[in-house]
């Protein structure tokens, strides 16, 4: 017999959790389709882009897909419902993390990967790093990637919340290692002048 992993804190953390992603997300999905008439600042911009990524479409299926993914590999394990919320919970976590740095910090937030114009080896390698921890900064130049690095983090330790065999160790250290695995994807876009990442 199946075994419920929620017990009383966790299941207010998620409950709690899981209200507020869904209120966000809900929220803006109507602003994103209610024209506005405020004159466009630099910080209505920065709003807009923010809730056009939480309303983003291919977003909202990744989190639907996912879900049922999981599903069918643990079909006897998984609640679907749960694990819609967990999703759902933890791509608004990442995406409000990582636009309120950007917006503290006078960074960029557009995570598509940029090739290098450059040639050689070691130029490519150099800028794959660079795209893989560094923003732009709003004024020219580049900056640690602390807001992307930081939503990264946000991410993963939401997990701690949802699954039992998670802890704050094991997500600090999947979080390592997955960026870890980004910088090599990175550096195989370069190398091989591949970059499948869309325009919206």
């Amino acid at each position: 017999m199946k075994v419920s992993s929620w017990t009383v804190p966790g299941r207010a953390t998620r409950c709690c959790a899981m209200a507020v992603a869904l209120a966000t997300t809900a929220a803006t999905r109507t602003a994103a389709q209610t024209p506005s008439p405020i004159r466009v600042t630099p910080r209505s911009a920065r709003a807009s882009a923010y809730l056009d990524e939480l309303a983003n479409p291919r977003g909202l299926v990744g989190v639907a897909g996912g879900a049922v993914l999981e599903g069918l590999r643990h079909q006897d394990h998984t609640d679907l419902a749960d694990e819609l919320a967990f999703r759902a919970t933890k791509r608004v976590v990442g995406i409000s993390v990582r636009h309120g740095l950007a917006a503290a910090m006078h960074l960029g937030t557009d995570t598509r990967y940029h090739l290098c114009e450059c040639r050689g080896f070691g130029p490519r390698v150099a800028h794959a790093l660079v795209e893989t921890f560094t923003d732009p900064r709003d004024g020219g130049g580049r900056a640690l990637a602390v807001p992307r690095l930081a939503a990264h983090y946000a991410e993963n330790l939401t997990s701690v919340a949802w699954k039992h065999d998670r802890n704050v160790g094991s997500a600090l250290t999947g979080t390592s290692l997955s960026l870890g695995v980004q910088a090599l994807i990175n550096i195989g876009r370069e190398l091989t002048r591949i970059n499948p990442d869309i325009h919206p």
